[in-house]
């Protein structure tokens, strides 16, 4: 899951900071991102091993 624009999920809708730490020290901790931008999200999901 890969979660686009860091300002929008760390503050307008603050979901990061719970995502991160519903999905700590599970196997899901592996597969999240938080990125800046659409530019980003590719390589963001190549690094989790998804589609880019």
């Amino acid at each position: 899951m890969v979660l686009v624009d860091t300002h929008h999920w760390t503050h307008h809708l603050p979901a990061w900071p719970l995502l991160k730490s519903l999905a700590a020290g599970r196997e899901m901790e592996s597969r999240i991102a938080l990125v800046g931008d659409v530019a980003e999200a590719a390589t963001a999901l190549a690094d989790l091993g998804g589609p880019a």
